[in-house]
């Protein structure tokens, strides 16, 4: 009989013609087994159902090469046990978009299996009842030719697992797409590899009994299991005891921060290049510590601008108090060769300056987000204050200030891990910096630019983020020298209008490294060098008027750009009365 033949004469059985040419004929169910014995086609078309749960393997591959069975969107294939039977099969194709189910064990069963494929397209159901979804066992005469499971539909066992490949099932691949989810409902490990398969997830594979059972277990040695991109596994990932060779590789992305309970001997990589750390399998964006030498920065610049402000007014006298409010957005890109995150700064602030007979006193108060790309914010509040002197006697006659302060921060990371049932863990910390900033300038006149340098010192005592990290206490500092000035355009008595430009050379000083521990596991890391320097340039329009006999108001607003990718706009109320 040839293949032609075979094929009308299995899509008679099932009804399929009825189907097409008399709309108003109920959708057929088969009961009978589909028996290949040699080379074929079976497609169930949607409303058609193939088998019973009571009846045993509905299609039945049966030592036959390049056969294939499609299940349509609507369409079923029901079965007790082995409702696709694969027996000494060689290059069965089974693509899925409706549903195959088994009461019992095996919805499909490759049975002495030889580069089979296996597509689950989404929508598409594998379901067990009483055994493993899918089960693989190879041909000893073939361990090069592995099996092939690509799923973007859903795969599940009651009771036992949803995939098992076992007895020299060997080089098997595995992908889970972002849209699959594989789990099932028991004590076993949701997926079973043995040896040199491959397994990688961008979905979700899951133990839904307890995530303290395996959701991957691998048997034999030099698998490679891969997690990327917003994935999710919940239950432990083991290796059997005596295997070796076994890798587990990361690839969420640069920042993401994750922790992975793990059993058994893996070798660790992430693919991002995020440090990963063992003791199981885990890692933490460094953002909340390598961007504190940026901040204190900005901070200098913040105060910086404003005694400009103050100093270059149209109403400067030493009488009467000075303040700004102000609001600013900072973006920072991410640099993927320094590993610098991706963060949105915004903040609102007030600076507040009274004159008195030696000096300056200052008052600075800020409230701020930092929000990094991957799922971790830092909310502050800061209070600072000190001297500001336009000519300070003991210092050459530079314009000096002297400012120190506290920052109160609230952080929260998400991250993912396999120890808890949704997959993801809130983490969070409350943690302290203790920043002193100094600063003098050269006022030059006419057009040469005015010259001046500023260095700033944190401390950040040690604390924890709950579950996991534990971070070390962090000393850090950095200098900066650089090039500012102010042009007017307009003046007269009751108003002005200027623009300004500021050049900034900034260079961390101190350690450069961060000591931190996952679950008691310690690390230590080491920040990139191009994130230790930087160069930033901002420009700025302000106008100013007299308003009362004893104040004035002023505006202003300044971009800015920086080679660490960053970019920032920042706008202000300036105000001056006699208080």
């Amino acid at each position: 009989m040839n293949i032609l033949k075979r094929i009308i004469i299995i899509f008679l059985s099932l009804g399929i013609f009825n189907k097409l040419f008399a709309e108003d004929f109920a959708p057929p169910t088969q009961t009978a087994q589909v028996l290949f014995t040699e080379e074929s086609t079976l497609t169930i078309n949607s409303g058609v159902t193939l088998g019973s749960l009571t009846t045993q393997n509905r299609a039945h591959i049966n030592a036959q090469s390049d056969s294939s069975v499609t299940v349509n969107s609507g369409g079923t294939i029901l079965s007790l046990n082995n409702a696709v039977q694969g027996a000494d099969a060689t290059r069965l194709t089974v693509t899925n978009s409706g549903t195959i189910r088994a009461a019992g064990s095996k919805a499909i069963n490759l049975k002495d299996n030889i580069g089979s494929t296996i597509t689950n397209n989404s929508g598409g159901i594998i379901r067990s009842g009483a055994g493993d979804a899918i089960s693989g066992e190879q041909d000893t005469g073939d361990e090069t030719s592995g099996n092939t499971i690509t799923n973007s539909g859903t795969i599940y066992s009651d009771d036992q697992r949803a995939i098992n490949f076992f007895s020299d099932a060997t080089t098997a691949t595995v992908t889970n797409n972002s849209s699959g989810h594989i789990y099932n409902s028991n004590t076993n490990e949701t997926i079973k590899l043995d040896t040199s398969s491959t397994l990688t997830n961008s979905g979700k594979i899951e133990n839904k009994n307890s995530a303290d059972n395996n959701s991957i277990l691998l048997i034999g040695d030099n698998n490679t299991v891969t997690l990327k991109e917003s994935g999710l596994v919940i239950g432990t990932i083991g290796a059997s005891s005596g295997t070796s060779g076994n890798k587990l590789k990361i690839q969420h992305g640069i920042g993401q921060s994750y922790y992975y309970k793990t059993s058994g001997d893996f070798d660790l990589e992430d693919l991002d290049g995020n440090q990963i750390v063992k003791g199981s399998a885990g890692s933490v964006g460094q953002g909340g510590s390598e961007t504190l030498d940026e901040l204190l920065s900005y901070k200098t610049i913040n105060l910086r601008n404003f005694f400009d402000s103050y100093t270059n007014s149209n109403f400067y006298n030493n009488e009467g108090g000075w303040g700004e409010v102000y609001a600013s957005n900072l973006n920072r890109d991410q640099n993927a060769s320094s590993k610098g995150l991706e963060f949105d700064l915004i903040n609102i602030g007030a600076n507040i300056i009274y004159p008195t007979e030696n000096s300056n006193i200052v008052m600075a108060f800020e409230g701020g987000i930092q929000d990094f790309t991957k799922d971790y914010k830092i909310n502050y509040q800061s209070l600072h204050g000190g001297l500001f002197s336009k000519e300070n006697e003991n210092f050459f006659d530079l314009e000096t200030f002297l400012i120190t302060g506290v920052t109160l921060k609230d952080s929260e990371r998400k991250i993912l891990t396999n120890t808890t049932s949704s997959g993801t863990l809130i983490t969070d910390g409350n943690f302290q910096t203790y920043a002193i900033h100094i600063g003098a300038k050269k006022n030059n006149p006419y057009i040469i630019p005015n010259v001046g340098f500023t260095s700033s010192f944190s401390v950040t005592p040690s604390y924890n983020e709950s579950n996991y990290f534990s971070w070390r206490n962090r000393k850090v500092g950095n200098i900066s020298f650089y090039l500012n000035d102010i042009y007017e355009i307009k003046k007269d008595e009751l108003s002005k209008l200027s623009v300004n430009w500021d050049l900034n050379f900034r260079n961390l000083i101190g350690d450069e490294k961060q000591t931190y521990s996952i679950n008691g596991t310690s690390a230590t890391y080491d920040q990139a060098n191009d994130l230790t320097r930087e160069i930033s340039l901002l420009a700025g329009l302000a106008y100013e008027k007299y308003i009362l006999e004893n104040g004035k108001v002023g505006f202003s607003i300044n971009g800015k750009t920086t080679s660490q990718n960053a970019k920032g706009l920042s706008g202000n109320v300036s105000f001056k009365m006699n208080f």
